[in-house]
């Protein structure tokens, strides 16, 4: 396996900079095996195997994943791991066509397990908290004892569960309740502890492979370079940092919203690129926040053709401000990050020739709007990451997805500011926004790179520092330059640099679509 360092020549960047990933000497496949193993030993789940296993049955790759770590705890083999869990959805995973047989079981039988998503809340109405699952379509149902108190992810979003669905002919409006259920989830107390504790058998570049791994990607020199691994690393920032904005352009099949819809449990993505504002804010009638107050990351997918945004425009730019959204007389305090993802089908050169700009291809409503523009924290540029084929996924061990994105749920509420701010200094023209929408992209990549409860390890390398340090300041220097391009009398060019250590060197950034 190559190193950073060798791979990034390919790259026409400063040395000192550029966006690919920091050198950490040759990697090689046997070393990032060799720290998988000694730092996470039997918690690793083997990712081709959940591949498959997902893409046979209509599941996420984390519950996949969450199976297969299941029996292999118990101490089956990858095979036969893979044969139970294979077994386990065939058999109790509610798919759409088998909902009304699933009802009829378990009125028959008085009571079926099966595998589907299940959130509690509180009904003020009973005085207690009742159940939905969202695939068999049940709601109001009456739980058992004390599975709330038992399990209090219930009542902050759900979670996938086997479910024990009773039935018993009462003569009221539901006959069905549940009785008892067993989370499918990283049975992980503390993962982000689990994880730093895992991370110190790695060198910086063997854990920028195991991460990348854990996300699904392989990385060599003959799949994914360098400087598109980077980018599609900024995927996880939103996952790590709160109230973020990525919005994210580019080809179709590039792997865009896989993070959000596969990965992450606490991620939502609304497929049709817009909500209501009930859904994003508060309903009004029930009383019951949305999403911006209980996910920790909203993903608009296909944005770039979604209709009605103009009724939310003005609610997100407020939120993106202060974290704060308001809906009639109702507020709420949300820390979710906004990630808008769309395709762009022109290139990039293309646009820009004519005098165009990178946010045209949004809705009226976003992309003319450069108040909204200065809520972006980052611009990723999505037409630089290849459309992923079967090389590019990985097959090896390593973190099962659903505890790598709670540790980085765990980093949410942790600073890695103040300890960057002494060790990098931003240079140039920037505003106050642009400062503070880069230093939460820096900070993010750092917590990849170092997750630690404690903040950041005194001694980091001042390569990583820099690779961070050019991707969040490039992130938003691509948001100046098209709001420069929109109102040139209001924004200026934007020169945007940085300084890593006490040589006083500093590194200019540049746009590697600019002229």
């Amino acid at each position: 396996m190559t190193s950073f360092s060798d791979r990034s020549k390919d790259h026409s960047r400063s040395s000192s900079g550029g966006g690919d990933e920091p050198s950490a000497g040759q990697v090689e496949e046997e070393d990032v095996e060799a720290a998988a193993r000694a730092g996470f030993g039997d918690r690793l789940v083997p990712k081709g195997w959940a591949r498959g296993l997902a893409q046979r049955h209509p599941v996420p790759y984390y519950l996949a994943e969450a199976l297969l770590a299941r029996y292999r705890s118990k101490g089956d083999s990858k095979k036969e791991a893979a044969r139970n869990a294979g077994r386990a959805l065939g058999n109790r995973l509610a798919r759409a066509e088998d909902v009304e047989l699933f009802k009829a079981r378990a009125s028959r039988e008085g009571a079926v397990e099966v595998i589907d998503h299940v959130e509690a809340k509180f009904d003020s109405g009973r005085g207690e908290p009742v159940a939905s699952l969202s695939r068999l379509g049940l709601s109001k149902l009456p739980l058992e004892g004390n599975l709330p108190g038992e399990h209090d992810r219930l009542l902050k979003g759900g979670f996938y569960a086997e479910v024990q669905l009773e039935y018993e002919d009462t003569g009221g409006s539901s006959s069905f309740r549940i009785g008892g259920l067993k989370p499918l989830r990283a049975s992980v107390a503390d993962p982000l502890d689990q994880i730093q504790e895992g991370r110190s058998a790695f060198s910086d570049g063997a854990w920028l492979y195991f991460l990348a791994r854990s996300v699904g990607l392989a990385v060599s020199s003959d799949t994914l370079g360098p400087r598109a691994f980077g980018l599609a690393l900024l995927r996880l920032v939103p996952l790590a940092q709160e109230n973020y904005c990525l919005l994210e352009l580019g080809p179709r099949q590039t792997g865009k919203t896989f993070v959000h819809e596969e990965l992450a449990p606490k991620a939502h993505v609304l497929s049709s690129g817009t909500a209501s504002p009930a859904q994003l804010v508060v309903d009004t009638r029930t009383q019951e926040p949305g999403l911006l107050a209980t996910r920790d990351v909203v993903c608009f997918d296909e944005v770039t053709t979604a209709t009605g945004l103009e009724e939310i425009a003005s609610t997100l730019k407020g939120y993106l401000s202060s974290g704060a959204a308001r809906r009639g007389k109702e507020e709420i305090q949300g820390r979710a990050s906004v990630v808008m993802i769309g395709n762009i089908d022109r290139p990039v050169e293309e646009i820009l020739k004519e005098e165009g700009h990178l946010f045209e291809p949004l809705p009226e409503a976003l992309g003319e709007d450069t108040a909204f523009m200065d809520r972006v924290s980052a611009f990723l540029s999505g037409w630089e990451v290849p459309k992923l084929d079967r090389e590019h996924f990985a097959t090896g061990l390593a973190l099962p997805s659903a505890t790598l994105t709670a540790a980085l749920s765990q980093l949410r509420r942790r600073s890695y500011g103040p300890a960057l701010k002494s060790r990098i200094d931003l240079t140039g023209n920037l505003t106050e926004r642009d400062r503070a929408a880069a230093w939460k992209t820096i900070g993010g990549l750092v917590k990849l790179i170092y997750p630690s409860p404690d903040g950041p390890p005194s001694e980091m390398a001042d390569e990583v520092l820099r690779w961070a340090a050019w991707l969040g300041l490039e992130m938003r220097l691509r948001v100046r330059a098209q709001q420069r391009r929109l109102q040139p009398e209001e924004f200026e060019e934007g020169h945007f640099g940085f300084q890593v250590g006490g040589d006083g060197k500093t590194v200019p950034v540049r746009l590697p679509e600019a002229p």
